[in-house]
């Protein structure tokens, strides 16, 4: 019976322990005195359009710091941090050729150019481009699979870009 009472009770600790360690690291470089953030739309200047990108990208990125930090969203540049950049590519290259000459994959890849402006600490602003990718098959049209994956995508840039602001990665 005791042995169950201590492996329920280090359960609790492990995860007791596990939602400080998350909550300290989600805000780990957002100081005390940073109240505002400002993310400006993505336009889209890839050569190949997705007509939904450039909202659904800013979106997601407005949503992660409105849940994952205290910083209130503003709605202009007067902000302790802006986010802004352009969607500069979304290009699709097969990947995984056959002997045959067929791509039995293909990757659709995702360029971000973003620009960080950190007014309370202009040391942490950057201009840096972030890009992440989903496999498909070969045989598909992208059309066919775009609505699944490009979420996917945007979902990895989204969080590439939080991390190396407000985990000053």
């Amino acid at each position: 019976m005791n042995k169950i009472k201590l492996f329920i009770l280090s359960i609790f600790a492990i995860f007791s322990l596990t939602g400080c360690i998350r909550y300290t690291l989600s805000g780990a470089a957002i100081e005390d005195d940073w109240n505002t953030i400002y993310v400006a739309t993505f336009p889209n200047y890839a050569p190949q359009q997705n007509p939904t990108l450039s909202q659904d990208l800013t979106i997601a990125i407005q949503d992660i710091f409105r849940s994952r930090t205290k910083l209130k969203l503003n709605s202009n540049e007067n902000s302790d941090l802006i986010i802004e950049g352009e969607i500069t590519g979304y290009d699709v290259v097969p990947e995984a050729i056959q002997s045959n000459d067929i791509a039995a994959k293909n990757r659709l890849t995702i360029y971000v150019k973003v620009r960080y402006i950190n007014n309370k600490d202009e040391s942490k602003s950057y201009d840096r481009t972030f890009s992440a990718f989903q496999l498909y098959d070969g045989n598909a049209m992208l059309s066919a699979v775009e609505s699944s994956i490009v979420p996917l995508i945007i979902d990895d840039i989204r969080d590439q870009v939080f991390a190396s602001i407000a985990m000053d990665w």
